[in-house]
């Protein structure tokens, strides 16, 4: 069966189209459409790179094609969003008297695990395949609880932030809605129903009665459930965020009941705060999720700050709170699966308060104990979320400066770590001065962004990505820049002496094993052409 081609009038201006199999298995099929693995093709540079298409089904109502369109218009590179290619109209048989219209959603292939199925130990993806991300996080969600929920609400607010720095909103945040994919990202997904701030549409105007709300009523905000369009703003998806903190860290829900019975609970009871067992957590709930906006975080990079904030000393439940917690662990003891994280928190604490007795009950000199002094501890440093803010500052040519201050900075004092590897291998590609048509296409929009601020120089380049591969062997994009140096020799790093084929090509056969299990089909591809290569001059040898 022949390829399915598309291309709309915007695909034609950027030079892109689309190649289907129709004989690949479907990747899913929703209530709007069925969804393909596709090929975008970048007619200009040959590049392809693996996307999901979705066919929209032919009998939707138009208030469903404007919705569709609306997701494929946000179009925003963040690595923990879900990156929109277009929403592309096709016509069929256009000189006939009934030509027939297609529609197809354009967006990133993204495969992993949902955070909804991982909460629930699933940490395998659709095809039954283990995540070792998945794997990773699960054992942290079983074992560090406080761990685990920092670290995948910094990530969502990450997300937040590139999204509301856009003008949109998502209204529809949820576990459901949050993949952990097999490349180790964190990403939101589904803007079917996102907002932009300042505009409302024809649907958004629709949702105006109490009772009527779009999302889920066990995350929504009071204005998100009363339908309150004209006042759903930032701090909407902030309330999510907060449910979502309080969910990891207690391992439930602060509401449960039907519809009716949580849309009653979003807005008038409060969030059952004396569930958390830790302070610090509980001050951050309750400001994301005040029943008054104003109360709440106004931004999401508001609410991170608090997050990085946090130190290895607000991990451990506060004696004062024992109280709370036991009594918390009564009001739900009827769900037993549910009490595991708050039964061990209270067990350690009355651990705590039973030592302190039993040792204050002693026939020895009465002293007085001298305080203890709790040392405080400074946040860690988080490579990963450092890195992607740094790449959203160079995509914005008011603050380049600030992204390659970033990575100088993961450079310089973290270059050791095996999660600074991705970031010190992109200081390699911004700083060699060849430049290769053979690059991802971050690098390749990142080198153009950055011509005027970054110095280019070989000998500096070859540093970066020997360090790169030094901090992980196993990061495919530092395999690939210093397979390239080897390949190239003199061309890239300044050096006659450098060029080893032999070296460079069983890099690269390492490097595209690697990139294949982190499901980056563009490197993929481009390890490919580089083996190609590698061949080829070996051959000439």
């Amino acid at each position: 069966m022949p390829l399915i081609y598309i291309q709309g009038e915007e695909e034609k201006r950027k030079h892109i189209h689309y190649e289907v199999d129709p004989e690949l298995p479907s990747l899913g099929e929703g209530g709007m459409g069925q969804v393909l693995r596709g090929v975008r093709v970048n007619e200009t540079n040959g590049v392809r790179m693996d996307v999901a298409i979705k066919f929209l089904f032919e009998d939707l109502p138009a208030h469903a094609i404007e919705r569709a369109k609306r997701e494929a218009s946000i179009q925003i590179h963040n690595e923990n969003l879900v990156e929109m290619f277009g929403f592309i109209e096709v016509v069929e048989n256009p000189d006939s008297a009934r030509p027939i219209k297609r529609y197809h959603v354009v967006s990133e292939l993204l495969q992993g695990v949902m955070l909804f199925d991982l909460l629930n130990g699933k940490t395998t993806d659709k095809y039954g395949n283990e995540v070792p991300f998945a794997q990773e996080l699960y054992s942290k969600y079983q074992n560090d609880r406080f761990g685990f929920a920092v670290f995948i609400v910094k990530n969502i607010l990450s997300g937040l932030m590139a999204l509301h720095d856009k003008g949109y909103i998502h209204r529809d945040l949820d576990p459901s809605n949050i993949m952990i994919t097999t490349d180790r990202k964190v990403k939101i997904i589904d803007f079917g129903i996102a907002k932009q701030l300042d505009n409302l549409n024809t649907q958004d105007q629709q949702l105006t009665s109490t009772g009527q709300f779009i999302g889920k009523a066990a995350y929504a905000a009071p204005e998100l459930v009363l339908g309150d369009v004209h006042n759903q703003d930032k701090t909407t998806d902030l309330y999510a965020v907060g449910i979502m903190l309080f969910q990891f860290i207690t391992g439930t829900m602060p509401f449960e009941g039907t519809m009716a019975e949580l849309i009653k609970k979003q807005l008038n009871e409060k969030i059952p705060l004396k569930m958390i067992p830790y302070k610090a957590v509980r001050n951050i709930v309750a400001k994301a999720t005040a029943k008054k906006q104003a109360d709440r975080y106004q931004s999401a990079t508001e609410m991170r700050v608090d997050l990085e904030h946090l130190s290895k000393a607000d991990a451990v439940p506060s004696a004062t709170s024992t109280g709370q917690v036991v009594a918390s662990i009564a009001d739900v003891k009827s769900n037993k699966t549910k009490l595991i994280g708050i039964i061990a928190a209270a067990v350690v604490v009355l651990g705590i308060i039973i030592g302190i007795a039993v040792s204050g009950g002693s026939d020895s000199p009465k002293e007085e104990a001298a305080p203890q002094q709790t040392e405080a501890v400074e946040p860690a440093y988080d490579v990963v979320a450092e890195f992607n803010k740094a790449k959203d500052k160079l995509s914005n040519a008011a603050t380049i400066q600030e992204g390659i201050d970033i990575l100088n900075e993961i450079a310089a004092k973290h270059g050791s770590e095996k999660d600074a590897a991705d970031a010190i291998a992109l200081l390699a590609a911004l700083t060699q001065p060849e430049d290769s048509e053979i690059s991802s296409d971050e690098v390749k929009e990142l080198r153009s962004l950055t011509e005027k601020a970054v110095k280019r120089d070989a000998k500096k380049a070859h540093q970066y990505a020997e360090a790169a591969y030094k901090a992980n062997p196993q990061s495919y994009k530092a395999v690939f820049e210093l397979a390239t140096d080897y390949l190239a020799g003199e061309v890239r790093t300044g050096d006659a002496n450098v060029q080893d084929i032999a070296k460079a090509a069983k890099l690269l056969e390492e490097g595209v094993k690697f990139a294949r299990l982190g499901g980056n089909q563009e490197y993929v591809k481009l390890f490919q052409t580089r083996i190609d290569q590698a061949r080829s001059l070996a051959g000439a040898e």
